[in-house]
């Protein structure tokens, strides 16, 4: 007559091999494990979607990243100029006298193509200068 053993819960299942007695005398069983493939795959699934997203997160920071900096670029370009300009205008300010009546007179002929008293203006239409 064979003795029955009590089994336990799938969830209580150990590692641990149990003895049963049989007709044939004391046999060494194992215990079966329950997979818990869903379990497994669901988190195998979370890990592969977590990962996805932080890479298309970190792609789109470096490349916001990438256009700021551009836009910084441009920015202390603009800034350089509008310093060199202030400074020249600064320069000018200073003029007085000889110095003011030549830039004004320089200006004149240059931006506005005013020219003095008995002086004549040619073009080069060759394209040389």
């Amino acid at each position: 007559m064979a003795k029955k053993v009590k089994e336990k819960d799938p969830r209580e299942l150990t590692d641990e091999p149990k003895i049963v007695l049989d007709s044939d005398g004391p046999k060494e069983v194992k215990p079966v494990k329950k997979r818990r493939k869903k379990r497994y795959l669901l988190l195998y699934l979370a890990a592969i979607g977590f990962a996805f997203y932080a890479v298309i997160t970190i792609i789109n920071q470096n490349v916001q990243i990438a256009q700021k900096k551009a836009e910084l670029s441009e920015l202390q370009q603009e800034i350089n100029v509008v310093e060199i300009q202030s400074q020249y205008l600064e320069k000018v300010r200073g003029y007085t006298g000889e110095q003011l009546s030549d830039y004004i007179e320089k200006i004149a002929k240059e931006d506005l193509g005013y020219v003095g008293e008995g002086e004549r203006i040619f073009i080069n239409v060759a394209g040389e200068q």
